[in-house]
């Protein structure tokens, strides 16, 4: 395989990938970032594992994966960080909004 052909295969996939009918498949939803990103690298990084592989380049695949599934695992942890700290922004508001209201309750009394 020449590396044109994944060139190719790899415009082919992410096209297909970026027009694909998600919100019919998901009734009216969008496709959720974290899966939109895994799903374009998945586009890129099955034929450039492919054409690695013809080429006996194990030892480039094994720590192209390395690094691509670190990285990935770091986007979703801090996805779920920048998530918990939304919740605690969001907790500390009401208890705020709660503590004027209260107050203001008091002052009327």
């Amino acid at each position: 395989m020449k590396l044109w052909t994944v060139l190719v295969m790899v415009m082919m996939a992410e096209f297909g990938l970026h027009y694909f009918p998600w919100r019919v498949l998901l009734r009216g939803r969008e496709l959720p970032r974290l899966v939109a990103y895994t799903l374009g690298l998945l586009g890129m990084m099955g034929p450039l594992t492919a054409w690695l592989w013809a080429q006996g380049e194990m030892e480039v695949i094994q720590t192209l994966w390395i690094v691509v599934i670190s990285a990935g695992m770091t986007v979703f942890a801090l996805y779920g960080l920048d998530h918990y700290l939304e919740l605690i922004m969001k907790d500390v508001e009401a208890n705020e909004r709660e503590t004027q209201q209260r107050d203001q309750r008091g002052a009327q009394s």
